[in-house]
């Protein structure tokens, strides 16, 4: 395709995908906000609401990226269908193909930004108003949780019921103890658990051991192999965005964990399968590009490719969830949507072509 063409075709298409995805995350932002208000200026004043749209920025951006590419792709073949420059650059022999062809960098940077933001920017921002968040609360002072906080740490089990801001110190302890085939060694009960210079140092312990006629006491015991704090307060406060190197250790056993292998499996698949979603969006929108100004079906061809993209993001998070909780392989969990969804825009351009 000429070049001069194929800028102007992803001039049309940046310039509307930028725009309803500012306007979409505008919107959001101030539902947001609406909603956070005077929960925002009890912690501060007027300056902590734009801190907090700044914080919560990226992720908003981030989700809304295939959804931008959608609309912005269906305005742009709208305009190209009623200025007859579809049928122009068609009777020049330029094909769908080709056209879609000048638009797939466009979809490449898309998702470079998306990721970009949902896997680099986001989980630093949201961690950062997490911990605004709780600013009002002493670091050291364990906040009590909704539900008990489990968690793998090595061979151990461990569970909580209250984590300090800073994840340095625990209330409610419960270790137990296993060897590398699984089995039970011991069990430690613990009224409080502190992080300082030599490590943790459990106090008020309760020991218990198989085959112990009766549990032992003790006023204080260190813990050489309790988790590091920093990845307590992660887990007691856990953010939506979370890295690719967290997800791949999390994967692998590697450090404590609060979820099985399914759940961290499943992430990272649905990260690999997001790549997909700006090039199906773009698929679902193309038979927009057909049909003449005046021509009866135009607006049914937009409608039908706004009801199949939203269709896609809702069941990717549908499967995305049931692949989490370990219902489904992660791969089929990952890449059912992606196939079916582009298989169904392939279908409806070949019949608009047809």
């Amino acid at each position: 395709m000429n070049g001069v063409l194929g800028r102007y075709l992803t001039r049309l298409f940046v310039a509307r995908a930028l725009a309803v995805l500012l306007g979409l995350a505008a919107l959001l932002q101030l539902l947001d906000l609406l909603d956070k208000a005077s929960d925002v200026l009890s912690r501060g004043g007027l300056a902590d609401i734009g801190r907090y749209a700044m914080l919560r920025l990226p992720t908003t951006l981030g989700r809304l990226m295939p959804l931008a590419v959608l609309v912005g792709a269906i305005l742009a073949f709208r305009q190209l269908a009623a200025s007859l420059e579809v049928t122009a650059m068609r009777t020049a022999g330029i094909g769908t193909w080709r056209i879609l062809g000048a638009l797939a960098p466009a979809c490449a940077l898309a998702f470079l930004l998306q990721s970009a933001l949902l896997l680099g920017v986001a989980p630093r921002t949201e961690r950062a108003l997490a911990d605004w968040w709780d600013s009002r609360d002493p670091a050291e002072r364990p906040l009590v949780l909704p539900q008990r906080l489990w968690l793998r740490n090595g061979t151990e089990i461990v569970a909580a019921d209250a984590v300090s801001r800073d994840g340095g110190v625990l209330e409610g302890l419960l270790v137990i103890r296993r060897d590398t085939e699984g089995r039970a060694l011991d069990r430690l009960d613990a009224r409080r658990a502190a992080h300082g210079a030599e490590g943790w140092r459990l106090e008020g312990v309760r020991l218990i051991r198989p085959g112990a006629s009766r549990p032992q006491e003790m006023a204080a015991l260190p813990w050489p192999e309790g988790p590091a704090p920093r990845a307590l307060r992660e887990l007691a406060r856990p953010t939506e965005a979370q890295s690719p190197a967290r997800l791949l250790a999390g994967w692998r056993g590697e450090g404590p964990v609060s979820r099985g292998p399914a759940f961290y499996a499943a992430r990272l698949h649905a990260l690999a399968a997001s790549a997909a979603a700006p090039f199906v969006m773009l698929l679902l929108a193309a038979p927009a590009a057909f049909g003449l100004p005046r021509q009866e079906g135009a607006f049914r061809r937009a409608a039908v490719g706004l009801v199949l993209g939203l269709g896609y993001l809702v069941a990717a998070g549908l499967m995305a969830s049931i692949g989490e909780a370990g219902g489904l392989h992660p791969v089929a969990a990952a890449w059912a949507t992606p196939v079916l969804f582009a298989m169904a825009g392939l279908l409806l351009l070949w019949r608009e072509e047809g």
